[in-house]
């Protein structure tokens, strides 16, 4: 039976309390989000722009609203560094004074990487529900044995690589918008804390083994920040550090990202709920 949507006090002060902050600036001028799911808002209420699935609750709409900033928010699950320059960049204009981009984790394939996790995790320990982890490994005896050996077995020798490439179409992006919006401030926005620090946490909550807890946190989700983090001439916000008790192996009440399923609020599964994306714009309304 799936648990009942029970708050914790930090989750709804983060998600019910945003709107009683104090600005630290009244701010003017056109801001643009650009980016991917989890900068959208999949799945969470109300919804504008369903083949994209962005949401009016993520944090580009709370920040704005806060800090006066008319907003053009063409984020998009699904993006690429490569979907953002065709499809989002043109909605930077010469008068932009604020861009926030959350991009990457489509371009090292985190969504496959998330399933073979589960499903190595779902295979390995017999545990875990969902619709992705229904799926079985087939073919050869070889190729059943490299799920089970898990998801580090098999991206750990490609992620390095993968993250260099991105690094350099985020580099040909930044130009680009430099380009078209001399003045504005860029803001990278990085990814949150999806895994514990203790990976037995994860123990009859998460389908996923012990050692790719640890790869994902540090190597993935932190190698992926880490390069956001050193683009020159940018600004790198940090959410990881918000979704400290929050991640996916939390007890369901303190849950900000989603899981396997969605326990607790909307949103879509390995993605941040509508306290996640609270807690991020009540961060950006204080430091930014």
């Amino acid at each position: 039976m799936k648990l009942k949507h029970c708050l914790s006090a930090v989750a709804i002060i983060a998600a019910g309390t945003l709107t009683s902050i104090t600005p630290a600036a009244a701010d003017s001028g056109k801001y643009v989000a650009l980016g991917d799911s989890y900068a959208a808002g999949v799945g969470i209420s109300n919804i504008l722009d369903k083949p994209c699935s962005r949401s009016d609750r993520n944090y580009a709409h709370l920040f704005a609203a806060q800090r006066g900033y008319a907003l053009t928010d063409v984020t998009c699950g699904g993006a690429t560094i490569d979907t953002v320059t065709s499809s989002q960049l043109p909605a930077v204009t010469a008068d932009t004074t604020l861009v926030t981009l959350g991009v990457g984790g489509n371009d090292i394939g985190f969504g496959q990487l998330v399933k073979d996790c589960v499903l190595a995790g779902t295979l390995g320990t017999g545990s875990g529900t969902g619709s992705l982890a229904t799926g079985s490994a087939s073919g050869s005896a070889g190729a059943v044995a490299e799920v089970v050996a898990g998801c580090k077995n098999k991206y750990g020798a490609e992620m390095p690589g993968r993250l260099s490439m991105t690094a350099a179409k985020l580099a040909q992006l930044l130009a680009a918008i430099r380009t078209q919006a001399p003045q504005a401030r860029i803001v990278l926005v990085g990814y949150p804390k999806i895994l514990p620090d203790n990976a037995s946490l994860c123990a009859g909550r998460q389908p996923v083994l012990t050692g790719d807890v640890d790869w994902i946190r540090e190597s993935v989700v932190g190698g992926l920040n880490t390069m956001l983090r050193s683009q020159p001439g940018t600004t790198y916000f940090s959410t990881y550090e918000l979704y400290d008790g929050h991640d996916v192996c939390e007890a369901v009440p303190d849950r900000w990202v989603n899981g396997t399923s969605v326990d607790n609020g909307e949103g879509a599964q390995f993605h941040p709920n509508q306290y996640g994306h609270a807690a991020t714009a009540q961060k950006m309304v204080a430091t930014l």
